[in-house]
C-alpha cells in the first residue's frame, strides 16, 4: 500500500493520494487499509517515516564515500554530489512531506532530525580535513549545513534554470557548490 501510495503522490501530487486510490492501486481491501493506517493521516505517517528513512541511507551513503576522499574538496563534491542524487531522485516525495507535513509536530520534529543529521554528516566530514593550517571554524561549519539544505531545498522546488533564468547542469552545479562551500570554509 506504501507503494501504491507513492506511485500516487509521483504520478498526481498529493492530492491523488486518497483512500480510495491506494485501496484500488494495491489490489487490496478497505479493511485491509484501516486496519494498517486507521486512516489517510495514517498513511501520510506511514510514508513519512518511510521517505525519512529512504532519504537519510544515501546521504549516510555519500559522507561514508566521502570521509575516504583525500582532501576536503573532494570529500565535499562527493557528498554534495550524493545529496544532489537523493533530492533528484526523491524530489516530489520530498516536495510533499516538507510541504505538508510542515504543520504536524512529531513529522515536523522528525524532519527536523534528518535536517540536523545532515548538519551532523557535514561537520564530521569537515571535523575529518580540519588541521591546525585550516582551523575551519565551527561557526562557518554551521552557515555552510544551513546553505546546503537550502540548496537542497532549491532542488526540491525548482527546475535547474527557473532559479535564474540560467540553465546549468547538474554537474556545474554540484562542482560550482563544492567550490563555494569549500572556499567559504578555508577562507582565512
Amino acid at each position: 500500500m506504501l507503494d501504491a501510495a507513492e506511485e500516487l503522490l509521483r504520478q498526481g501530487g498529493s492530492d491523488a493520494v486518497t483512500v480510495e486510490a491506494v485501496i484500488d492501486r494495491a489490489g487490496t481491501s478497505t479493511g485491509a487499509f484501516y486496519a494498517r493506517f486507521g486512516s489517510r493521516q495514517g498513511l501520510l505517517v506511514a510514508m513519512h517515516e518511510r521517505f525519512l528513512a529512504t532519504f537519510r541511507e544515501p546521504l549516510i551513503e555519500a559522507a561514508t564515500e566521502a570521509l575516504e576522499r583525500h582532501n576536503l574538496r573532494d570529500a565535499m563534491h562527493t557528498f554534495v554530489e550524493g545529496v544532489v542524487v537523493s533530492v533528484r531522485r526523491h524530489r516530489n516525495t520530498f516536495l510533499f512531506h516538507t510541504v505538508h507535513n510542515a504543520h504536524e509536530a512529531d513529522m515536523r520534529a522528525q524532519g527536523n532530525e534528518l535536517t540536523q543529521g545532515l548538519a551532523l554528516l557535514v561537520e564530521r566530514i569537515v571535523d575529518t580535513y580540519r588541521t591546525d593550517a585550516v582551523p575551519m571554524e565551527a561557526d562557518r561549519v554551521d552557515m555552510t549545513s544551513r546553505v546546503l539544505h537550502a540548496f537542497a531545498l532549491q532542488l526540491m522546488l525548482f527546475d535547474d534554470d527557473e532559479v535564474t533564468g540560467k540553465s546549468i547542469t547538474v554537474d556545474q552545479m554540484i562542482d560550482r557548490f563544492t567550490e563555494m562551500c569549500v572556499s567559504y570554509l578555508t577562507q582565512t
